[in-house]
């Protein structure tokens, strides 16, 4: 009587301890699942004024798409001179001043102007670093626009 008591104990014990094991696995699952795919439209998108490389990894700011302006219509660039670059980059949720949809803007925005002042540009994308919902469509999107108004820009 003793030692069926103890297995009914031990068995309860051990059913215990895994419907836990499966509600904490669930939770995690549940919240994995929630933060991949969080809201873009938090501030969440930063524009930074320097240039990033293709392997660069910083947990402040993430790169999605560069933009350079190398010159004006009559300009030549000096040797070691860069030109002005915008950086769009996600950065820790809350710290930005855009959401997805305002960072888009700002960088056609720039994009535009530079086509209409006929300046020498150029683009770098990093789709390999764009992990959230939007952000792919987003670098997608910023490079049609650098073709089109590169092609609206050419005098042929």
């Amino acid at each position: 009587m003793m030692i069926t008591a103890i297995a009914g104990a031990a068995l309860f014990l051990l059913l215990a301890a895994g419907l836990i094991a499966y509600q904490n696995s669930r939770l995690i699952r549940q919240q994995e699942a929630e933060s991949a795919a969080a809201p873009t439209g938090k501030l969440m998108y930063s524009v930074f004024f320097e240039q990033f490389h293709g392997d660069e990894e910083r947990p402040e700011a993430v790169p999605l798409f560069q933009y350079t302006v190398l010159s004006g219509p009559e300009e030549q660039l000096h040797e070691g001179e860069t030109g002005t670059t915008y950086a769009l980059c996600r950065v820790p949720a809350g710290t930005g001043e855009m959401t997805l949809e305002d960072a888009r803007q700002w960088m056609q925005t720039r994009i535009r102007a530079a086509s209409i002042q006929g300046v020498l540009s150029e683009y770098l994308a990093f789709p390999g670093k764009a992990d959230r919902r939007g952000e792919k469509e987003l670098i997608i999107n910023l490079e049609a626009t650098v073709r089109e108004e590169a092609g609206y820009g050419s005098p042929h």
